[in-house]
């Protein structure tokens, strides 16, 4: 099964604009319909699929994927282990990881600190929801921490 829909969301633009020069548009919706119908059991059985793995392959692939469908999945799996580990993936999108920081505890947030790829909105995000020292510091010390709350972690009382 292909995991790149990305072709049929073409073909879906350039039914659109067929549409827009034909008069029968209702077969071409009709294809549309049927496009995004394929395109829903594409995601369901693929959301299926990665829910449905083994623990131990789960583990491995919240460490290794580069698939932002995938590790989204993962960051919400019922394992706080996989969800652990697929926060510390550097390939985890920045939405998942806003996500976490506000459904999860400060052990997640300072897991979630130490990524070297975390936006640095979602780094002051945390150091505004924590007052762990342990999961300052790791926001402090995170690269791409703005420099406005660099400093209101180091001039905190």
């Amino acid at each position: 099964m292909s995991r790149n829909f990305e072709p049929k969301f073409s073909n879906i633009d350039a039914l659109l604009n067929e549409v827009e020069q034909s008069t029968d548009g209702k077969k071409l919706f009709a294809s549309i319909d049927d496009m995004c119908g394929e395109i829903d059991s594409g995601i369901e059985k693929r959301k299926s699929d990665i829910e449905n793995l083994p623990v131990e392959q789960k583990r491995k692939e919240a460490v290794d994927s580069e698939d932002a469908f995938e590790l989204n999945l993962l960051s919400m799996d019922e394992d706080f282990n996989i969800r652990t580990l697929s926060a510390c993936n550097p390939n985890m999108p920045n939405n998942s990881l806003r996500r976490l920081v506000e459904s999860s505890n400060d052990y997640i947030r300072m897991v979630i600190a130490n990524n070297p790829n975390v936006a640095h909105d979602i780094l002051d995000r945390i150091a505004e929801v924590t007052n762990e020292q342990e999961v300052l510091d790791a926001v402090r010390s995170n690269p791409n921490v703005s420099k406005v709350t660099k400093y209101k972690i180091e001039n905190r009382m």
